[in-house]
C-alpha cells in the first residue's frame, strides 16, 4: 500500500461514526486506519463503501483463503510467485485461472473478507485514522450486494467506545424515532433480534428510558443497539430532553420483563481486561465469542466454514481444523481462560455437522432440504410478500408446514430458520412458542427463546401455553417465585385450564389455588 498518510486528515471519533459522515457527505476517497505496520483502507465512491483492504497477514486474500480451506499454503506460495511474474494478474484472477476457486466463490470470499476487515477496524480501541480525498488507488467493487447502510450498521455493532455512544445518544431522557418506515428498514437491512425489537417499540416509548423499560435486554445491549441504528441512519435522536415518568404500580409489562429476564447464552467474563492482550489474541477472543453465537443459527456447511456442496475431503479437513483451533483445552491460554463453554459449543456444533455430512445418504437428504429452505428464503426476500397480504399469508403457511416436516425428521436448525422467517412476517403466539421450545434446546439460544416467549404473551396476555412454558423454564432453574408468578398469569388468563391450575396447586397448595380462583373468576 502506498503511504499517503501525509495527505490525510486524522480524526479521533469512532470509526463507524466517521464512516457514516463520509457516506452522508457523498465523499470519494480512502479512509485509512492505523499505521504502515498495521494499515487498513476503506474505499468510498460518492459516499458508497465499495471495498476494503489490509496489510495484516490474516486479512489478506491469500491467507484468508488458506484459513477457509479454499487453497493450501503451498498453492498460496506458488500463486504469489506467479503473481510476481504476471504484471497484469492479481492473486484472485490467477487462482480462478488455475481452477483453485471459481469466480463466484472468489467473489463471495472477497465480500466476506472485506466485511471482516471493516469489522476488525471498527473493533479497535482509539484507532488512528484519516481520510484522503480523491479517487486514489482504484479498487474493484467487492461489496456489490451490500448497501452502505448495512456495512455501517455492521461496523457500528463492533464499537466498544461507551463514551462515544453516549455522546451520540445524549441520555435516556431523549426521544428516538424512525427516519424511515419500519417496512422499508426491514426490507433493506438485516437486523439483529435486539435491533428489531427496539424498532418495533419506538412508537410506544416516549423516551429512551421508557424504551429500556419495555425491553428485557440488559441496559448495555439497548445502548449498543441504539447506537448502531442511529449511526446507520435508521433512527434519529431528538435533542430535546423529556421528563422521565416511572410507573408507580406493577403493570403486566413489568411482570413480563421480570419473568423473561435472563443473561445471554454466550459466556464472557466481564472482569477480563482485554487491553492486556496482543491484538491477534484480542481478535481471536472476539472471533470465538462471535462464532459461538453464530454457529447455533447456521446450517451444517456454514458451521464448518464451507459452502454447500463442498467435497468430503474439505469437510474432513474443515472439521479437523476447527477441532484443533477451538479445542476447549485452549482455556490454559490467558485470552481464552473464560471461553471453555464457547469453545465446546463451536467444536460440538462442528462435530454434529461433520457426522451428518460425512454420511452420504444423510447428506443427500440434507442437501435436498437445504435447497428447499434456500428457495423459500429467496421468496421471502423479494418484494411481493412485503406488499401483498395474500402472498405474505401463503409464504407464512408454506414456511410453517415445511418447519413441521423438518421438526419431525429432526432437522431443527433448518426448522428454526423457517419459523424465524414466518414469525418475522406474521408473529403468532402459537408459532412463537414452537420456535422458543426449539431454541430452548441449546443453552446459547436461551436469551433468544425467552424473547420469543415475551413477544408471544405480549401479543396475547391470555396465551396460557406461553405462560406455562415460562413457568417450566423457571421451574427447571429452581426459581420458584418467578415460576409462581408465571402460573398466576396462566390461571388468571384461563381459570378453567386444568393443567395450569394443577401446576399452581403442586407449587403453592390447594388453599392458595382456591384463593387465586376466587380472585380471577
Amino acid at each position: 500500500m502506498a503511504d499517503n498518510g501525509a495527505n490525510a486528515q486524522f480524526f479521533s471519533q469512532p470509526l463507524p461514526t466517521r464512516m457514516a459522515q463520509l457516506a452522508a457527505e457523498k465523499s470519494t476517497g480512502t479512509l485509512v486506519i492505523g499505521s504502515d505496520d498495521t494499515r487498513r483502507e476503506i474505499f468510498f465512491v460518492n459516499g458508497e463503501i465499495r471495498a476494503a483492504r489490509s496489510n495484516i497477514e490474516g486479512e489478506m486474500l491469500g491467507m484468508w483463503l488458506v484459513e477457509h480451506q479454499w487453497i493450501t499454503e503451498d498453492e498460496r506460495a506458488l500463486t504469489l510467485l506467479a503473481q510476481g511474474a504476471d504484471a497484469v494478474g492479481n492473486l484472485g484472477h490467477i487462482l480462478v485461472k488455475r481452477g483453485c476457486i471459481t469466480q463466484s466463490e472468489l467473489e463471495n470470499e472477497l465480500q466476506s473478507l472485506t466485511l471482516e476487515i471493516i469489522r476488525r477496524a471498527a473493533r479497535e480501541k482509539s484507532p488512528r485514522f484519516g481520510f484522503m480525498g480523491g479517487q486514489g488507488d482504484p479498487q474493484p467493487d467487492t461489496l456489490p450486494n451490500i448497501t452502505t447502510s448495512q456495512i455501517i450498521l455492521t461496523a457500528a455493532r463492533e464499537c466498544r467506545d461507551q463514551v462515544a455512544m453516549w455522546d451520540l445518544l445524549g441520555s435516556f431522557e431523549q426521544k428516538a424515532s424512525l427516519k424511515l418506515s419500519l417496512e422499508s428498514v426491514l426490507g433493506q437491512l438485516e437486523l439483529t433480534p435486539s435491533e428489531g425489537f427496539i424498532l418495533s417499540r419506538l412508537d410506544a416509548a416516549k423516551d429512551l428510558s421508557a424504551l429500556k423499560h419495555l425491553s428485557t435486554m440488559p441496559e448495555q445491549e439497548v445502548v449498543n443497539s441504539l447506537y448502531s441504528l442511529v449511526v446507520a441512519g435508521v433512527v434519529a435522536i431528538d435533542a430535546r430532553p423529556l421528563a422521565t415518568v416511572k410507573p408507580e404500580v406493577e403493570t403486566p409489562t413489568d411482570i413480563v420483563e421480570e419473568l423473561v429476564e435472563e443473561p445471554a447464552g454466550v459466556q464472557v467474563d466481564a472482569g477480563i481486561d482485554e487491553s492486556e492482550f496482543e491484538e491477534r489474541h484480542r481478535e481471536e477472543r472476539h472471533r470465538v465469542i462471535e462464532l459461538a453465537e453464530k454457529v447455533t443459527r447456521i446450517d451444517h456447511y456454514r458451521a464448518l466454514g464451507l459452502n454447500p456442496g463442498a467435497g468430503i475431503e474439505k469437510i474432513e479437513k474443515a472439521f479437523s481444523v476447527i477441532r484443533k483451533r477451538y479445542s476447549p483445552k485452549r482455556v490454559d491460554e490467558p485470552h481464552l481462560v473464560d471461553q471453555r463453554a464457547n469453545l465446546s459449543a463451536i467444536v460440538d456444533r462442528a462435530r454434529e455437522a461433520y457426522e451428518l455430512l460425512s454420511d452420504p445418504k444423510a447428506r443427500r437428504r440434507y442437501d435436498k432440504v437445504l435447497a428447499t429452505v434456500a428457495e423459500q428464503h429467496m421468496a421471502t426476500a423479494n418484494d411481493r410478500p412485503r406488499t401483498d397480504p395474500e402472498a405474505r399469508r401463503s409464504m407464512v403457511a408454506a414456511n410453517l408446514a415445511r418447519a413441521d416436516q423438518l421438526i419431525a425428521t429432526g432437522e431443527t436448525y433448518l426448522a428454526i430458520q423457517l419459523l424465524e422467517q414466518a414469525c418475522a412476517m406474521d408473529p403468532r403466539p402459537e408459532e412463537l412458542l414452537k420456535l422458543a421450545k426449539l431454541q430452548m434446546r441449546n443453552p446459547l439460544w436461551i436469551g433468544r427463546a425467552l424473547e420469543r416467549l415475551r413477544i408471544a404473551v405480549e401479543i396475547d396476555p391470555t396465551f396460557v401455553a406461553g405462560w406455562i412454558e415460562i413457568a417450566n423454564f423457571w421451574k427447571q432453574r429452581g426459581h420458584t417465585e418467578r415460576q409462581r408468578k408465571a402460573l398466576e398469569r396462566a390461571v388468571g388468563a384461563d381459570p378453567w385450564n386444568e393443567a395450569a391450575a394443577e401446576m399452581y396447586k403442586k407449587l403453592v397448595g390447594g388453599r392458595e389455588l382456591e384463593r387465586l380462583l376466587r380472585r380471577v373468576r
